[in-house]
């Protein structure tokens, strides 16, 4: 305390002698260049100071360095003058060479020095010289001359809300802050908030979804409906309910449906809203956020993406108590603390529970965790059902080949794909949506934008059928696995030369039991390129075009011998290292350092690179007895630019008779 107090009072010394002395003195004075700011190797040269005048209409110009020390050695100059910051020469050519006999040359302090040594030596007079004083900056000069004397008064102001910004500091977030003109004061409810209270008009027959995330929804309605048969069996209402699952899949959706089925007041926030640089201000927003709720009971407040203050504390880079954590602490305390919070419940969505604070888990605060996955064939079906509803579609849509193609779409995603068709019938003046609508949107979401001109030569077209003719043949030679959609060669805004569109068989993708054997045929395909170009062109002659396929190649093999348990000596070693999306930022592990010996990390090198060499010399036996084939049809791809899978099917068919 003492110390504070002692700071506090030097501060007001330090005001007081500002006040004093005038601020006239405090003037800084432009140094005179001194033997440390130039080169070691030279002395200064003491120089005349002259005023040299400027007429308006002289014509000055620009040369170099160079250009003066030859003048100087050829004694084609007799002064040399220079500005007092040691960064401008100016000197007249005795006999110019080339334009205006003034001349000008930008340099530095160092450089200068020594063009003026060099001028000492062939007897060149030198002049500090003083421009004359441009009227816009002596006018500016004059307005800071007379706003000197408001300087001091300013500092004084400065000093004393500083300290009462300490003060503030010091009384913390729960106390204090009345003074509405510092960082942290009182604000309005509005203000501070900035929430809005709404009637959700969206109910749970909009979700289209999985049934079994319908029916906990329907659950957690019955409870908020029926709160007093639920109290009466001695059953407490769930306080909060936390909705986890990949981005798109509808938890946002939920929460509203959740809300107006209810017939609850809605609010929704977003989490990264509550944080604020000035200490104090997330965990205010958190009071005000449950004030409000409190006040529209019965209400549901809604915060999307919680990871951003949920996160575990004393984890991540930052491990001290910051902002978030205060905010955090706030939230726990406003879900289970001693305040009541009947008619309330929270509902929050993430896609990254397992960064999640443990105490923000726990029964009492969010007592329900509902996983939204990313939906399978028959959800995918319901949802493009749900969204081609308000528009006209064509009669013969195939709706199951749809969702069969799109394994691994979320909700949103196929909202978005529906649209995109829309957008390319109206764009050829059509109201109907087509079937070839919906595939071209599915291939412009997936590979991007197709460009409708190539400027690409013959022999680059070729190279790019057999790469992409590499993939197809490799993942026709795998039918047992793979059903091969379309092979071409046209490039896309988004970088690819050609691209090969495959999947899996729909009861391999919907069952999610992927074999070591599967696993492996996979790889095989993403090296067929590269296999291709080097049966067909030589070692020396492979391109960079494999790139992609050799990082989806390689995070496969890791996965399988970090992951999946499928190396030969690490059959049953796990490298959490491995895990998608693991991040230091995210908390948790921050500074927990490798886990795994040198020897370990060593066998997982080198098993996985065996996985890799295995599938690239299978590729190459594939290509290898596939030649003659694949010249056949590379001649076909050339001309047709495009070709569908099942007619590749038909091609290998009848050249292979």
């Amino acid at each position: 305390m003492a110390k504070y107090i002692c700071m506090k009072y030097s501060l007001f010394f330090a005001v007081v002698q500002l006040l004093i002395f005038p601020v006239n003195s405090l003037k800084s004075v432009r140094p005179l260049v001194t033997k440390s700011s130039l080169s070691p190797l030279t002395e200064p040269v003491e120089t005349k100071k002259e005023e040299i005048k400027y007429t308006s209409d002289m014509k000055i110009d620009k040369t170099n360095v160079l250009t003066l020390m030859k003048d100087i050695d050829n004694k084609n100059v007799d002064e040399v003058f220079y500005t007092d910051d040691y960064k401008n020469l100016y000197f007249r050519e005795l006999e110019p060479i080339a334009g205006s006999p003034f001349k000008q040359v930008e340099t530095n302090p160092l450089i200068t020095n020594r063009i003026l040594t060099m001028t000492d030596k062939n007897d060149v007079k030198t002049y500090i010289m003083e421009m004359p004083t441009n009227p816009i900056v002596q006018g500016f000069n004059t307005i800071l001359g007379a706003g000197e004397s408001l300087i001091g008064p300013f500092i004084v102001f400065a000093v004393i809300r500083s300290i009462l910004i300490m003060q503030s500091m010091q009384n913390g977030p729960m106390g204090g802050g009345s003074n509405p003109f510092l960082p942290g004061g009182k604000k309005s409810k509005t203000e501070m908030t900035k929430l809005t209270v709404e009637n959700s008009n969206i109910t749970l027959s909009s979700w289209a979804g999985s049934p079994e995330i319908f029916e906990e929804c329907t659950e957690i309605v019955s409870y908020l409906k029926n709160a007093t048969i639920y109290e009466n069996a001695g059953a407490e209402i769930p306080k909060g309910i936390l909705l986890e699952g990949p981005p798109g899949t509808g938890k946002t959706l939920l929460a509203k449906a959740i809300a107006s089925e209810t017939e609850a007041n809605f609010i929704s926030a977003s989490a990264s809203e509550f944080i604020e640089l000035f200490v104090g201000m997330g965990a205010a927003r958190i009071r005000g956020l449950f004030n409000e709720a409190r006040e529209n009971a019965p209400c549901i407040i809604f915060i999307d993406e919680i990871d951003s203050i949920g996160r575990q504390r004393g984890a991540g880079i930052n491990m001290g108590n910051d902002e978030r954590e205060q905010t955090l602490n706030q939230l726990l305390a406003e879900m289970d603390g001693f305040t009541q919070n009947t008619g309330v419940l929270v509902i929050a969505a993430t896609n990254r529970r397992d960064v999640l604070d443990s105490a923000l888990l726990r029964p009492g605060r969010f007592d329900r965790i509902v996983n939204v996955p990313l939906p399978d064939k028959n959800s995918r079906r319901s949802i493009l059902q749900v969204h081609m509803k308000n528009k006209k579609m064509e009669d013969n849509i195939n709706i199951d080949f749809l969702a069969e193609i799109t394994s691994g779409f979320s909700g949103a995603e196929l909202k978005n794909l529906v649209n995109e068709a829309a957008i390319f019938a109206a764009r050829v003046g059509e109201t109907v949506i087509t079937q070839k609508n919906l595939e071209d949107a599915l291939e412009k979401l997936v590979v991007g934008i197709i460009k409708k001109t190539d400027t690409r030569p013959e022999d680059a077209l070729e190279r790019v059928a057999l790469h992409e003719l590499g993939h197809a043949i490799a993942a026709h030679k795998f039918s047992e696995y793979f059903v091969l959609k379309k092979v071409t060669i046209e490039s896309t805004y988004s970088g690819a030369g050609g691209y090969t569109l495959f999947n899996e068989l729909p009861d391999i993708s919907e069952g999610g039991m992927y074999t070591k054997d599967l696993l492996k045929k996979r790889i095989v395909i993403a090296l067929a390129g590269k296999a291709a170009e080097l049966v067909f062109y030589g070692d020396k002659h492979v391109s960079l075009g494999a790139i992609q396929d050799l990082k989806q190649a390689n995070e496969i093999a890791q996965q399988m011998i970090g992951n999946y348990g499928m190396g030969n000596e690490l059959e049953v070693f796990y490298n959490e290292n491995v895990d998608a999306g693991r991040n230091p930022f995210l908390g948790k592990t921050m500074g927990s350092g490798s886990k795994y010996s040198e020897k370990t990390k060593e066998k997982f090198d080198k098993e996985a690179l065996e996985i890799l060499n295995e599938a690239f010399k299978e590729a190459i036996d594939i290509i290898t007895s596939e030649k003659s084939n694949i010249e056949l049809i590379k001649n076909v791809l050339l001309e047709m630019k495009s070709i569908k899978g099942d007619y590749f099917n038909d091609l290998i068919k009848s050249y292979r008779g």
